[in-house]
């Protein structure tokens, strides 16, 4: 599948070498909510911690829409703070992908933090809107149900729908899948802006 291909090869700003230093810092961040360092460790981690910001805050960008656009492929791989997820599947009414959570999304009794499961709806869907909706479009309602414990480092589905298009708006169905079971699911409104608006 087309989509699927450019998904997965098309590398934006930064590239793979981007993309590969993301997912070391999300490997490091899913150890330190899960570590218990002693105070040694902790103070020559501090001192690295902040040294590697340093360097970072020295490269800053200056424009968001460079920073925003900095995506690899249809995935969220080019944005530390958003859920990762690989692409499976995307034709003109349904985006399907495959997403793991990690200790970064931990909240309680070994089940994903619930204000998780609305920023990764919220970032699929967009992308889903971006790409097979209407571009341009911003998020105008959210709503998200909890029907079962979402799991962390086990292989889910995530999926949307877009159910239908009037005007400016954008109306989307989602649901998380770990199995056959549906841990929540989601209705999503997406707005298209007005030229000047951003």
């Amino acid at each position: 599948m087309t989509e699927q291909v450019e998904a997965r090869a098309a590398v934006s700003k930064g590239g793979i070498e981007f993309e590969s230093l993301i997912g070391e810092f999300r490997r490091m961040h899913a150890a330190l909510c899960a570590a218990a360092p002693d105070r040694e460790l902790m103070a020559a981690l501090q001192h690295e911690f902040r040294d590697a910001a340093d360097r970072l805050e020295s490269t800053r960008q200056q424009v968001e829409d460079d920073r925003a656009s900095r995506r690899i492929g249809l995935s969220s791989r080019g944005h530390p703070t958003l859920v990762p997820f690989d692409v499976d599947y995307l034709d003109e009414r349904t985006f399907r992908a495959t997403v793991e959570f990690s200790d970064v999304h931990l909240g309680g009794n070994g089940a994903v933090h619930g204000g998780t499961i609305p920023l990764l709806f919220d970032d699929f869907l967009g992308i889903f809107v971006s790409k097979k909706g209407q571009p341009h479009s911003r998020t105008a309602f959210l709503k998200v149900n909890y029907r079962q414990i979402t799991p962390v480092y086990t292989p889910l589905v995530v999926e949307g729908t877009i159910d239908r298009i009037e005007g400016r708006k954008t109306w989307l169905s989602g649901r998380l899948y770990n199995g056959s079971d549906v841990t929540a699911d989601a209705e999503a409104l997406f707005l298209r802006l007005l030229p000047g608006q951003s």
